[in-house]
């Protein structure tokens, strides 16, 4: 009887343990249980092992804000050593830009990269006002303008002789009709080559029709009188119908 009551007294602990246990799986849903046994008594311990939260530490990707001009100027200079040219037009030892920067107002001045470098050879810049820049920005971009408009009027040639064959005609045709598309001003001008055989008086009349035809056609017009002679130099401009 001594015997199983000092039986009993020993499996209190483990049932102690067990009643734990169940208690703690339900006041702690989602967290594992695991007996850990440190030496081989009857007593237990028990440690809780909690998932582990994966943590996204990816970052939104930084975006870069427009360059303000059409050359980097300061904070989007990339060099960390630059060169400065100063006024008589000299370029500077080596300094660094973060200096640079801290030695003038950026409410009225600006730094500007006028090279950007290479390997061996350091970042070239200018500090300039900043309406001196922008004065700068305006006459660029007024040139970029003229120089499109000077592309999009200038005048094309296509020369063409009295006696030229009917394929040659038709391409030659062709390229005024596209020219006067794009706006451009034409100059047919119609020739006597040497070697070639002179064109009677019909083939002279028959291939100015073929041009009036073709520039009416292209929904274009002789912008001034015709210049020269027919059968031997006559020029023609001619330019898109307003």
């Amino acid at each position: 009887m001594k015997y199983l009551q000092r039986l009993g007294l020993a499996a209190q602990p483990l049932r102690h343990a067990l009643f734990s246990s169940r208690h703690a799986s339900h006041r702690f849903p989602g967290i594992l249980l695991r007996p850990y046994s440190a030496s081989p008594s009857l007593s237990a311990s028990w440690v809780i092992n909690r998932k582990r939260v994966a943590t996204d530490t990816t970052s939104e990707p930084t975006t870069s804000r427009p360059q303000r001009f059409s050359r980097p100027t300061n904070d989007e200079i990339d060099a960390r050593l630059i060169q400065l040219v100063d006024a008589a037009g000299n370029i500077d030892a080596p300094v660094l830009k973060s200096y640079v920067l801290r030695s003038f107002q950026k409410s009225t001045h600006v730094l500007v990269e006028l090279d950007p470098g290479e390997p061996g050879r350091h970042t070239v810049c200018k500090i300039m006002s900043l309406k001196e820049l922008r004065d700068l920005e305006k006459a660029k971009e007024r040139a970029a303008r003229l120089a499109k408009l000077s592309a999009k009027t200038s005048v094309k040639q296509i020369e063409l002789n009295w006696s030229i064959d009917s394929h040659d005609l038709s391409h030659r045709l062709k390229k005024l009709s596209a020219f006067i598309d794009k706006g451009r001003t034409v100059e047919i001008v119609l020739t006597r080559k040497r070697g070639k055989r002179v064109a009677t008086a019909p083939e002279i009349q028959q291939l100015l029709d073929q041009i009036n035809a073709a520039i009416e056609d292209a929904n274009a017009r002789q912008s001034k009188a015709m210049e020269g002679e027919p059968g031997k130099t006559l020029t023609m401009t001619v330019e898109k119908k307003e």
